[in-house]
C-alpha cells in the first residue's frame, strides 16, 4: 500500500505539471472541449516505446512525452536524445529534437509544425547503446486550433483498463512478452525419490565385536572421497569375554595346565598300550584330549598377546577396506570406541549416476503408455511441488531444470507391471547422471513423466499468472501504461509454459513478471491516479 501511495502523490504533481505544459503549448478556448490526445505504444527488437501528445497544430507547441524502456530488462534509458520526425504528404520533413531526458526514461521533445495534411510520425532515439526509429504511422496535422477542436470528437472510454504506469513498472520487476505457440507434451505427475544407482552404494558393518584401534586423525571423515580398495578403519577383534589382564594371564596358565596334564596322560597310555593293559580306543581319546588342551592354550596365549599389542598400540587388527569408490555419507564410529559385531560402520555412494523411482499413480498409467522423458525443478529452498510443466521439487541452493530424455541422457530400469495393493501406484526408475550440482541422494520431488504425445498451441509463461480465488488470469498490455485481466482455461503445461484452451489470442502481450503488482491495481484502482498521463 505504501507504494500505491507515494505513487498518487506523485500522480498528483505529475497532473500539475501537465496543467502547466498544456497551458503553455496551446491556446486557451472556452468551455470543456479540447484538441484530440493521442497515445502511441509501439516495440522494436531492443525498445518499447509509449508517448502522449496533444493535437498537432500548426504553429502551436505540442509536448511529446516519450517514455523509453530497454525489452532486455524494461529499464528506463537514462541517457540520448529523441527526435520527433513528421514527413510525406509532398511538404518538407520536419525534425524537433531534445538532448536527455527530464527524468530517466522520459524525454519531452517540443513539435511546433510548419505543415498541415496527413502526416508520417515516427520517434527517433539515439544514445551511446543503441539508435533505434519507431514508425507510429499517420498522424493529422491541423491548420489551427479550430481545425483541431472541430475533429476531437469524442475521446474513447478506456474504463475498462487498468492503469499501471512507466514510472510504476521501472521500480519494480517487471517484463512483458508476446504470446506464441509452443509444442507441449503431454505428462502424468508423480511423487519420486532420488537414489543411487545399483552398486552404487555400500554400508560397511563391523565383522566381529573389538575396539577400534584407527588414530582420529586417521579415521576418514563425513564428506572424503575414498576409493575402492582404501583401508578405512581397523578393528582389534575381542577374542574372550573379558579384557582384563590378570584373567588373560590366568586362562593361559590354566590352559598350559590342562594341556600338560593331557600330555603326561598321553605318554602313560601310550606305554600302557604297548604292554597291551589298554585297548587302542583308549588311547585314541587320549590323543584327542591333548589336541584339545593345546589348541585352548593356543587360543588363550592369543588372546594374551592380542590384548597386550593394544594396550601397546601395536596390533595389525583386522582391517575394514572400502567395497567402491565415492563419498563417505555417513561414519559410525570413533577411535578407540568398542563396536558390536554387525554395527553398520560406514556408508558409502557413488552419486554419478542416480535414479529417479517415481510412483505412478493407478489412474495415470493408462495416459502415460510409453514414458519418452521425465523432469523436475530444484529451487527456492523449499520441497515443493511447482506448477511448472517440468514438476519439480525444491531445494535450498539449485535453481535448475532437469530434464531425463529416455535414449539421450537417461536410462529406463524398469516400469513395473504390478500395482501396490497399498498405494495403488506402479514404481517406475529411470536411470541418471547426476548433474554438477550433486543432487542429494534420499530426495523427495514431485516429478513429471511425460508421454509421446505432443500438440502445437497457444500458451503463456507460468510466471504470467495469477491465481484468483481459483480462476487463472493474466494481464493483457493494452497499451504502455494499460492493461486487461483476462480469465483463461488452461491445459497441458510444459517447460514453464501452459497451454491456453480459451481467453486469450496469439500475438497479444502479456506481463510475465509483477503480474502481481498489477493484479494489486486492479483491485485498487482509486489509490493510482487517473487513466492516461502527461508530463
Amino acid at each position: 500500500m505504501n507504494l500505491l501511495m507515494n505513487y498518487s502523490i506523485k500522480r498528483i504533481v505529475i497532473f500539475a505539471l501537465a496543467l502547466l505544459i498544456a497551458c503553455s503549448d496551446q491556446t486557451t478556448v472556452p468551455g470543456d472541449k479540447k484538441p484530440k490526445g493521442f497515445v502511441f505504444t509501439d516495440y522494436s527488437d531492443k525498445t518499447e516505446l509509449f508517448v502522449e501528445f496533444s493535437a498537432l497544430t500548426v504553429g502551436q507547441s505540442s509536448s511529446f512525452a516519450a517514455h523509453f524502456s530497454t525489452l532486455s530488462d524494461f529499464q528506463p534509458i537514462a541517457e540520448g536524445s529523441v527526435t520527433v520526425v513528421l514527413s510525406g504528404n509532398d511538404q518538407p520533413t520536419e525534425r524537433f529534437s531534445i538532448d536527455s531526458p527530464a527524468v530517466p526514461g522520459i524525454f519531452v521533445p517540443k513539435a511546433e509544425p510548419k505543415y498541415a495534411g496527413k502526416r508520417q510520425l515516427a520517434v527517433e532515439l539515439t544514445s551511446k547503446m543503441l539508435t533505434v526509429r519507431h514508425e507510429l504511422g499517420e498522424v493529422p496535422v491541423y491548420q489551427n486550433l479550430a481545425a483541431a477542436l472541430a475533429a476531437s470528437g469524442d475521446e474513447k472510454d478506456h474504463g475498462g483498463d487498468i492503469p499501471f504506469l512507466k514510472e510504476q513498472q521501472w521500480k519494480v520487476d517487471f517484463a512483458s512478452e508476446v504470446i506464441g505457440r509452443h509444442e507441449l507434451q503431454q505428462s502424468v505427475r508423480a511423487i519420486a525419490n532420488i537414489k543411487a544407482a545399483a552398486g552404487n552404494e555400500a554400508y560397511i558393518s563391523a565383522p566381529t565385536s573389538g575396539h577400534v584401534l584407527t588414530s582420529a586423525s586417521e579415521l576418514p571423515k563425513v564428506g572424503m572421497h575414498v576409493t575402492q580398495g582404501q583401508v578405512l578403519a581397523t578393528l582389534a577383534a575381542r577374542l574372550s569375554g573379558t579384557s582384563d589382564m590378570a584373567q588373560l594371564e590366568l586362562d593361559v596358565q590354566t590352559a598350559r595346565a590342562h594341556d600338560q596334564l593331557a600330555r603326561n596322560e598321553l605318554n602313560r597310555s601310550e606305554q600302557l598300550f604297548k604292554a597291551n593293559v589298554i585297548a587302542k580306543r583308549r588311547l585314541i581319546e587320549v590323543q584327542s584330549k591333548v589336541q584339545v588342551t593345546s589348541a585352548e592354550l593356543n587360543a588363550a596365549e592369543k588372546r594374551l598377546t592380542q590384548t597386550r599389542q593394544q594396550s601397546a598400540g601395536s596390533a595389525s587388527g583386522i582391517k575394514l577396506y572400502a567395497p567402491i569408490s565415492g563419498t563417505l555419507v555417513q561414519v559410525g564410529i570413533a577411535s578407540g570406541s568398542y563396536v558390536e559385531e554387525g554395527k553398520p560402520l560406514f556408508y558409502i555412494i557413488d552419486s554419478e549416476l542416480l535414479w529417479l523411482d517415481a510412483r505412478i499413480a493407478e489412474a495415470d498409467i493408462a495416459q502415460l503408455k510409453t514414458p519418452e522423458r521425465a523432469s523436475f525443478i530444484i529451487r527456492d529452498g523449499v520441497y515443493a511441488a511447482s506448477q511448472s510443466g517440468t514438476g519439480a521439487a525444491k531445494v535450498d541452493g539449485f535453481d535448475n531444470e532437469f530434464q531425463i530424455q529416455l535414449g539421450n541422457n537417461g536410462k529406463l530400469i524398469s516400469y513395473g507391471q504390478v500395482i501396490d495393493p497399498i498405494t495403488r501406484t506402479v514404481s517406475l526408475v529411470v536411470e541418471f547422471q547426476n548433474p554438477p550440482q550433486k543432487l542429494p541422494v534420499g530426495l523427495l520431488i514431485q516429478a513429471k513423466i511425460y508421454t509421446e504425445e505432443k500438440i502445437q498451441s497457444i500458451a503463456v509463461p507460468e510466471t504470467a499468472l495469477i491465481d484468483d480465488n481459483g480462476q487463472d488470469l493474466v494481464f493483457v498490455q493494452s497499451g504502455g501504461e494499460s492493461f486487461q485481466r483476462r480469465i483463461l482455461r488452461l491445459g497441458i503445461r510444459d517447460h514453464g509454459y501452459v497451454q491456453v484452451i480459451s481467453g486469450l489470442n496469439e500475438g497479444e502481450r502479456v506481463v510475465t513478471k509483477g503480474a502481481y503488482l498489477v493484479h494489486l491495481a486492479s483491485s485498487s484502482p482509486a489509490q493510482l491516479g487517473a487513466h492516461g498521463h502527461a508530463h
